[in-house]
């Protein structure tokens, strides 16, 4: 049985104190065929440092000048060369569970699908991680939950086929943020695509984390690295995050953490809930089926 290769892209700028982590999180998955494409997106000499002295072959450093914004150019010139018939997403700062590659690629071949989303947990300022983070957990009303979760999809948690770049392009270079999440969304509207609710990815957001990090002795990632490789916190961390009852102490949390964030960019989400209304109308549709693993199909909407 042919066992795809995957091109997992790792782009990088100003986070030299993290990125050995995520890369080791990469380079201990449970699926073994992958090319991990570090993308140096204006980074300075102690991040290319730290990455050459890796020394695992599967590993390639890419060193860019600084592109726009988040510098979407740079990870298009390093899509458009790579072969691997695959492509998945890392970053320079969240962590993939082992199997994070592993299940993605069962939910894509199970389901006959070109895109997965898969869910993340993340850590909070508190430094513990929260299995029950609002734009996930909520299921209720289904619509609105759907468009806010989606808001959340970034690009460590989405799994593709090659395939999709023929038909949709590459990552838009003109926008300076929010690529990812306007990438997953040309891609849910045009080819069958699932979320898998099943955690793979330990998020560090960033407006928790970067202005943390000069004051901590070492980043919180080393901690969550040896953590991802006991199945029993694992197990934990996916069992909180199953569907269930929620206590009041958690719900109270999430609902002041929405609070916060529809105070700081509720605007720009009513404006993507919005432009997706006007992009669902103008294209045909068709009911949502389910994968093989349960998990509703999404698109084409």
């Amino acid at each position: 049985m042919h066992e795809p290769t995957v091109c997992v892209v790792l782009p990088t700028h100003a986070r030299p104190h993290t990125i050995g982590c995520a890369i080791t999180a990469v380079l201990r998955q449970t699926y073994p065929h992958f090319a991990l494409h570090v993308v140096g997106d204006g980074c300075d000499d102690a991040t290319e440092q730290l990455v050459r002295a890796v020394g695992d072959p599967r590993v390639c450093f890419h060193r860019f000048p600084k592109a726009r914004g988040y510098g979407y150019a740079n990870r298009n010139r390093v899509l458009r060369a790579a072969s691997e018939s695959i492509v998945a997403y890392a970053s320079d700062d969240d962590l993939w569970f082992p199997d994070h590659l592993e299940l993605a690629l069962r939910a894509l071949e199970d389901g006959g699908l070109d895109l997965v989303a898969l869910r993340p947990v993340h850590v909070g300022s508190s430094g513990e991680v929260d299995a029950h983070f609002f734009a996930f957990d909520w299921r209720w009303p289904r619509p609105a939950t759907d468009l806010l979760r989606n808001w959340f999809i970034g690009g460590p948690i989405v799994v593709h086929k090659r395939a999709l770049f023929d038909r949709l392009g590459y990552w838009n270079e003109q926008l300076a943020r929010f690529g990812d999440r306007e990438f997953f969304n040309r891609g849910r509207r045009a080819v069958p695509t699932a979320y898998v609710d099943v955690p793979t990815v330990v998020r560090f957001y960033a407006r928790h984390w970067d202005r943390r990090y000069a004051a901590l002795p070492e980043p919180p990632q080393r901690r969550y690295l040896t953590a991802l490789q006991d199945p029993e916190w694992r197990r934990r961390v996916r069992g909180a995050a199953a569907p269930g009852r929620r206590s009041a102490a958690v719900r109270a949390r999430q609902w002041r953490e929405f609070a916060g964030f529809a105070m700081g960019s509720g605007p720009k989400l009513l404006r993507f809930w919005y432009e997706a209304a006007l992009k669902a109308s103008e294209q045909p549709t068709r009911p949502p089926r389910s994968t093989s693993n349960g998990v509703a199909e999404e698109g084409p909407q």
